[in-house]
């Protein structure tokens, strides 16, 4: 892998430029939680400031899955009771 990406992060910026900065992570590309792999077409070389962003994007996605969303019955304000 670290052959296949060159060395460097594979991470593209907002223009379509590859990011510069050598690959020190190995990095699922999609997390084995959803279904992602461990072969190596379903893992990349990121740099550590670009595997930070993507696994903090992850955990919040996950955290917002699981999540429960709480519904009250609204109580009429007491100004409005007649």
């Amino acid at each position: 892998m670290i052959r296949r990406d060159g060395g460097q992060c594979t991470a593209r910026f907002s223009d379509g430029t590859r990011c510069p900065e050598p690959g020190t992570d190995v990095d699922h590309i999609v997390p084995v939680s959803l279904g992602g792999t461990d072969d190596l077409e379903g893992l990349q070389l990121l740099c550590s400031w670009h595997h930070q962003r993507k696994s903090s994007s992850e955990g919040g996605r996950a955290a917002a899955l699981t999540r429960k969303s709480v519904h009250r019955p609204r109580e009429p304000h007491p100004a409005l009771d007649d």
